[in-house]
């Protein structure tokens, strides 16, 4: 955190940046990745509860998009060497995509 001139050094090696709204030097903010408009430090605390729970969410939904290709993709290949043919259709596997990708995408 800083809101000083000689804090924008710092501020820029950070991997993350606050600099204060009110109280800081303009040189501070542009160096600064995120400004806190009401210079008050229990809002970085905010900040970082929110960002992790967009980490965990976007974590989760990769990982249940890709659980659900990869278990389509093994059925279409396993299908295909098996019983020569796929068990499901071009339309099926479409279906499947767009269904569990708009339940997926509502989860965030």
């Amino acid at each position: 955190t800083g809101d000083g001139t000689n804090d924008a050094p710092a501020l820029k090696k950070a991997d993350v940046g606050f600099a204060m709204g009110l109280a800081g030097t303009e040189v501070a903010k542009e160096a600064a990745d995120i400004i806190l408009l009401d210079d008050n430090f229990s809002s970085i605390v905010t900040a970082i509860k929110w960002g992790r729970n967009v980490f965990d969410s976007i974590r989760k939904f990769l990982q249940f998009q890709l659980t659900v290709n990869v278990v389509a993709v093994f059925m279409a290949f396993i299908g295909a060497v098996l019983i020569e043919q796929s068990p499901l259709s071009a339309v099926q596997l479409l279906w499947v995509n767009l269904i569990m990708g708009t339940f997926a995408s509502l989860a965030l």
